[in-house]
């Protein structure tokens, strides 16, 4: 008998653009697999936003490295990379090892080809040390790999437990494949509120619960984002439920909740000039660095400003409407 589905999650990178992980959890899901980079220390241009805004919001992560390694020492070098990532964010998380074929047309490239013995070697190399550093090893890999690239039996003899990230882009596994992967990835072509265009999908047979058990109590991190924007709201004269100002932490908390639900960045009459201020300055600078546009930041909402927001909302997959409120300044935050 296969093994009953806990969950399901995405895995996401830079290729998948400006996301919202608030939505993504509010959608259900329970994990989101981030692409912490790729090579020699390539860190996922993407990793640290979408990183941050789980880690404030409290969504559990599934880590990778794409390795373009062709020697375990740059196998061994890359689960360093990823350890290095992680430990800006959780002390205790899945990391894979993802080698593809990409990867060995890379190593090919550089006069190496890699056997099934390399490509294990390799794998113990960064799994071990991925374990000896107190986080869960996991290895990534399809049907093609488990056959011709990794010995499945000898990465157990010499690790344990390692659990197996299955890609196959299938309607359902056979029982005998269900049995023995403990995540699936079955389509490239998901579609999921808070991620514009496809995506990756995949079906969590575990929940890795007791793996992630740590004493220790992680506190918020502080949201540049956020920060700015509580900086903006004080200047503006905007208060929290209790009168006073905003605490300028970088935490997305109740009363700064409370404050952005107060908040309607607007033209007048969709033309002219209408919201004005730091906020409307903040709102701004967010739609450049987002869109990667030049607007001129002079804290007056009008038709250029409405036009941006416009642009931004349908790049970030929320009601187009032209005014900066309470979910598009959220969605602002994390992008």
């Amino acid at each position: 008998m296969s093994k009953n589905v806990l969950y399901e999650g995405p895995d996401l990178s830079y290729h998948n653009g400006n996301v919202d992980i608030k939505r993504i959890r509010d959608a259900g899901y329970k994990r989101v697999g981030l692409r912490a980079g790729y090579g020699k220390n390539n860190v996922d241009q993407k990793y640290v936003t979408n990183a941050l805004a789980c880690f404030n919001l409290g969504m559990k992560v599934l880590l990778y490295w794409f390795s373009y390694a062709y020697t375990t020492a740059m196998s061994a070098a890359e689960a360093g990379y990823v350890i290095a990532q992680a430990k800006k964010y959780w002390v205790k998380c899945p990391i894979a090892f993802d080698f593809e074929y990409d990867s060995v047309n890379y190593a090919r490239k550089n006069g190496v080809v890699i056997t099934k013995r390399l490509c294990t070697d390799m794998a113990i190399a960064f799994l071990k040390a991925v374990k000896d550093s107190g986080y869960i090893p996991v290895i990534y890999t399809n049907k093609d790999y488990l056959k011709n690239y990794f010995d499945m039996s000898r990465i157990a003899a010499e690790l344990g437990q390692v659990y197996v990230w299955y890609a196959r882009y299938t309607s359902s596994l056979s029982d005998d494949e269900s049995k023995a992967v403990d995540i699936w990835q079955y389509t490239s072509s998901g579609k999921i509120p808070g991620v514009p265009g496809k995506v990756d999908l995949n079906k969590f047979y575990t929940n890795f619960y007791f793996e992630e058990q740590i004493p220790t109590v992680q506190k918020p991190v502080c949201n540049i984002n956020i920060l700015n924007f509580q900086r903006a709201a004080n200047k503006d004269g905007y208060r929290d439920a209790d009168g006073k100002p905003l605490i300028e932490d970088g935490i997305d908390g109740p009363k700064t909740q409370y404050v952005r639900k107060q908040i309607f960045l607007k033209a007048k009459l969709l033309l002219f000039v209408g919201s004005t201020g730091a906020l409307v300055e903040w709102h701004q600078t967010r739609c450049n660095e987002i869109l990667g546009h030049n607007q001129t930041v002079d804290g007056k909402f009008g038709k250029v400003t409405r036009s941006e927001t416009l642009e931004l909302q349908k790049e970030l997959g929320l009601k187009e409407d032209g005014v900066a409120g309470y979910n598009t300044i959220q969605a602002e935050f994390y992008a």
